[in-house]
């Protein structure tokens, strides 16, 4: 992969553990890198005494999971990262061979209508759009200049449609995991690999403002539990899937 866009590291680590259960296997604190896998309690005693391997101790508890109160900036978390990064990266071909994950390539991307991601996307430039636009006209019901304010704290993962040929897919995205100051508004310009996990399904129409709040529609939907036991999904479901890694592939992968 030449570029990142997106990056959930945390469903990543998830991964990694579950795969490798949860444990380190190796520390090269020459090189400032660690592994997955193995033994910890046998990595643990590699250089024990020295402040890298401190740190990577205060970074990972038994079970190797990213403490996130470490800063963003620090030496140690973007070691961290870059493995978690590389390691599911290189895990990815053998988890897509055992349909744990879906990789996309040549879909394009767009905000359904009225959705919580199409909000979003343009909330940021609603201020500078005049009263009168047929855009403002369809969302005179809201409170549009407070709404991106008030979406950072009513919710975390945004779908948008996933298009290709007469396929329709659903890819919901960690708003917070976005990487090199892109954002939800870059992606329908970009032709990305999307590395996803299969969550669920649901109606197109089901993702507008409206329908989202509906308790009676949320009651109707097919669970992830339902997918996995081979319920069949209706005409009009779209399966829903959760992107753990979005970027730029090398030409010719």
């Amino acid at each position: 992969m030449e570029k990142v866009i997106y990056f959930d590291e945390g469903s990543a680590t998830d991964i990694l553990q579950i795969e490798y259960g949860g444990e380190l296997i190796s520390v090269d604190e020459e090189k400032g890198t660690i592994h997955f896998g193995g033994k910890a309690e046998a990595s643990a005693e590699v250089g024990a005494g020295t402040n890298f391997f401190t740190a990577i101790k205060a970074a990972f508890s038994a079970k190797a999971s990213v403490d996130t109160a470490i800063a963003n900036d620090s030496l140690v978390t973007k070691t961290i990262s870059n493995t978690i990064l590389a390691d599911f990266y290189k895990l990815s071909s053998k988890l897509k061979e055992e349909k744990k994950l879906h990789i996309f390539k040549g879909f394009r991307i767009r905000p359904i209508k009225n959705s919580f991601a199409f909000i979003k996307m343009y909330t940021p430039y609603m201020k500078i759009i005049k009263e009168e636009s047929p855009l403002l006209a369809e969302m005179r019901d809201f409170d549009i200049h407070n709404f991106d304010e008030i979406l950072e704290n009513a919710k975390g993962y945004y779908e948008l449609l996933a298009y290709k040929d007469n396929i329709k897919i659903i890819l919901r995205f960690n708003i917070n995991t976005f990487k090199n100051a892109y954002r939800l508004m870059d992606l329908p310009r970009m032709k990305l690999h999307y590395y996803a996990v299969e969550v669920g399904e649901v109606e197109e129409e089901e993702l507008s403002m409206e329908r989202e709040m509906d308790t009676e529609v949320q009651s109707k939907r097919v669970s992830a539990r339902a997918i996995i036991e081979g319920k069949e999904q209706t005409s009009n479901d779209l399966k829903v899937y959760d992107v753990i890694l979005a970027g730029v592939e090398a030409k010719g992968n």
